[in-house]
C-alpha cells in the first residue's frame, strides 16, 4: 500500500522488514536487511572511474534490475562488499563484473592497520553520501576516485549500457535531465563537482 508523505516516518518504525521509497510517482515499501529486527543501511562501494589521469572522462551504467524502480536510470558503477573484504578489493570485484573495466588506482586505497594478532583494520578516507535519510532506499555510499581501463561490457540484469562521459556533458545531463538519474547518484556527483 502507497504511503503519503507525512505517515512514512511512522510506517518505517512500525514495520521492520521494510522501508517507504518514493519511487517517482508513490511511496512502495521495499524490503531492507535487518539485524534482530533493527533496519541496518547497507553499505555501498561506489566508483568515481575516470578513463585515465586527466579525468576528463569517467563512467557511468543504466541500473538493469528488472524488478527496481530506477531500472534504467544511470548510476555510477560499484556495489555491496562481502563480509571479510576490503573496501577497496570489493570495489575493484563490483566495477569489473558490472562494466568490464579493471581499476588500475585508487586515489585513496587505505591502509591496513593490525593491532593484534588476527585483528586488523582498513582505514580509508573516501566521500560519503548516506541515502534513506527521506524517500530513498537506506545506504552508505562510500565514494572512492579511481581509474580503469579495460573494454566496456555490461551485465545483464545488473548493470546496461556503460559509457564514458566527458565531465562537462554528465554534468550538464545531470541538470537538464536529472530524471534520467538515480537519486544517490545524482547527490555524489553535486559533492564532487558542486551543483
Amino acid at each position: 500500500m502507497p504511503l503519503s508523505a507525512d505517515d512514512h516516518c511512522g510506517a518505517y518504525l512500525m514495520d521492520a522488514a521494510t522501508h517507504p521509497v518514493w519511487n517517482g510517482d508513490e511511496w512502495v515499501e521495499l524490503p531492507v536487511a535487518a539485524v534482530s529486527g533493527e533496519l541496518v543501511v547497507v553499505p555501498i562501494v561506489t566508483a568515481l572511474l575516470y578513463r585515465d589521469t586527466s579525468r576528463l572522462q569517467i563512467l557511468l551504467q543504466r541500473r538493469d534490475k528488472s524488478e527496481e524502480a530506477v531500472r534504467g536510470r544511470w548510476e555510477l558503477p560499484g556495489g555491496r562488499w562481502r563480509a571479510g573484504e576490503r573496501a577497496t578489493v570489493a570495489l575493484a570485484r563490483e566495477v569489473l563484473e558490472e562494466t568490464g573495466i579493471a581499476v588500475t588506482a585508487i586515489e585513496i586505497a587505505g591502509e591496513l592497520k593490525k593491532y593484534q594478532e588476527h585483528i586488523e583494520f582498513e582505514v580509508v578516507r573516501p566521500m560519503a553520501v548516506v541515502a534513506g535519510v527521506a524517500g530513498s532506499f537506506p545506504s552508505v555510499h562510500l565514494l572512492f576516485a579511481c581509474i580503469g581501463d579495460g573494454e566496456l561490457r555490461p551485465r545483464a540484469g545488473e548493470s546496461a549500457d556503460p559509457k564514458w562521459w566527458s565531465v562537462p556533458e554528465l554534468l550538464v545531463a545531470v541538470r537538464d535531465h536529472a530524471e534520467d538519474f538515480i537519486w544517490h547518484t545524482r547527490a555524489m556527483l553535486s559533492a564532487v563537482y558542486g551543483d
